[in-house]
């Protein structure tokens, strides 16, 4: 888990590495919900500029940050950090829900966007 971070909330890292290989397409909805969750409210590029060193140094501790530039939303994310989810083998979303102890916020019966 990465600093600041609670019991409750769902590592990024885990679901994008336990869901990436289904193929499906909700896996990439749930990972991609995953990451903006994670990564809080999109920046304007404006923002963003001005708050760069901020910005890099979250990521570099693993939070991604999301920056809404012109063709669409970016995800600034510290090398280890991808190279962990592309490359390790991850749990299954049931080992980790398991683990938890609990339901997965990302299926939350009373979530709106479901």
């Amino acid at each position: 888990m990465t600093r600041g971070e609670t019991e409750r909330e769902v590592d990024w890292k885990i679901v994008v590495r336990s869901l990436k290989e289904s193929g499906t397409m909700e896996a990439r909805v749930l990972v991609e919900k995953a990451i903006l969750e994670a990564g809080g409210v999109p920046l304007r590029l404006r923002e963003a500029r001005r708050r760069l060193f901020i910005l890099t140094t979250s990521a570099s501790g693993g939070k991604p940050t999301i920056i809404e530039g012109n063709c669409g939303l970016v995800c600034l994310v510290a090398l280890d950090d991808l190279l962990d989810v592309l490359m390790e083998k991850g749990p299954t979303l049931a080992e980790v829900i398991k683990k938890r102890g609990g339901r997965s916020r990302l299926n939350r019966p009373n979530d709106p966007a479901r």
